[in-house]
């Protein structure tokens, strides 16, 4: 931050050094009147100088020239992030990534987490208009369902078609599907993004998830969890449930250190699912707090004067205080 710290109205900044004199000479015409105090008579002095202790503290000088320092330091325009124009942010490529595993059966999320995985999917593309967006559907293999595209219709059919029966081979291999997005997104993956909508991950993705995200070519990664930590029953059409490899019913509970791990060791944003759209509106400010705003030649910095209002608009009010008006 301190790097990109710059001020957009650099101009207001010759307001300091002026009220610096003008504070300096004030003051040190107050010492020079404390000087000419001490040549009095003692038994006179009391009587005759005007405010005489108040001139070792805080005078109203001294509140009026922070004040108008706060104030030139807001006029100026400090600034040290910027902000994606509208069309960079609505523009920027998204690779969805939905986990089409039998674990998404589960039905602590009603229906099941992979409708309701659809359900998001759904609602962040019709939030993102315009947008070039792209469909990966993994298990045990990753595979491309949707190439980049703007047409959104086309993804609709292709989202509601995905089910655990037709994935050539079972698991959750996340890893598989890095290489596919980083072709797909081209050129451009370092201003795109790569979202996870699963139930989680492996131990084994924390490894490639962390190298994949550490290149400088790579897109930002986030991840859409749902499901609890609980879990639920992951039941087939029939309603049978699914059956482990080892016997027993699937454990689809989810690992929330190990999510932790993801994003502290990969650097991914992990986001989990809610029954309400809180977490399309996060997504939603992730992916475009993702755009590398450098190559947006729109990109504008953003203002921070306001955080110096407040402490000018504060200290205003020692004007209020009994005396400071008159004597300066």
């Amino acid at each position: 931050m301190i790097d990109a710290l710059h001020f957009i109205r650099p101009l207001w900044l010759l307001a300091i050094p002026a009220v610096a004199l003008t504070w300096w000479l004030v003051r040190r015409r107050d010492a020079s009147q404390a000087r000419v105090g001490n040549f009095v008579a003692p038994h006179l002095r009391e009587v005759l100088t005007v405010n005489r202790h108040a001139r070792r503290g805080l005078r109203a000088v001294d509140g009026v020239a922070i004040t108008l320092l706060a104030a030139a330091l807001a006029a100026a325009g400090p600034a040290w992030n910027k902000q994606a124009s509208p069309w960079y942010s609505e523009t920027a490529p998204l690779i969805v990534a939905i986990e089409v595993s039998d674990s998404m059966r589960s039905n602590d999320f009603q229906p099941t987490r992979l409708d309701r995985a659809r359900f998001k999917v759904r609602d962040l593309v019709a939030a993102r208009t315009g947008s070039r967006t792209a469909l990966i559907a993994y298990a045990g293999s990753a595979h491309i369902v949707v190439p980049p595209s703007t047409d959104l219709a086309v993804l609709q059919p292709f989202l509601e078609s995905l089910d655990p029966a037709i994935m050539p081979a079972p698991g959750s291999a996340a890893d598989r599907v890095l290489p596919l997005a980083k072709t797909l997104l081209g050129d451009r993956a370092a201003g795109g993004t790569l979202l996870f909508v699963n139930d989680g991950f492996d131990a084994a993705d924390v490894a490639p998830l962390a190298e994949f995200a550490a290149r400088e070519d790579s897109p930002s990664l986030v991840a859409l969890v749902v499901g609890t930590d609980d879990g639920g029953v992951a039941l087939l059409p029939d309603g049978s449930p699914v059956m482990a490899d080892g016997g027993g019913r699937l454990d689809t509970r989810i690992d929330a250190s190990l999510l932790r791990r993801v994003g502290s060791e990969a650097g991914v944003a992990v986001i989990r699912a809610t029954t309400g759209d809180a977490d399309i509106r996060q997504l939603t400010r992730t992916i475009q707090s993702n755009l590398r705003l450098a190559d947006d030649p729109d990109a504008k910095w953003r203002d921070q004067g306001w955080w110096f209002l407040w402490p000018a608009a504060l200290l205003s009010l020692l004007w209020f205080r009994r005396g400071w008006t008159m004597q300066w």
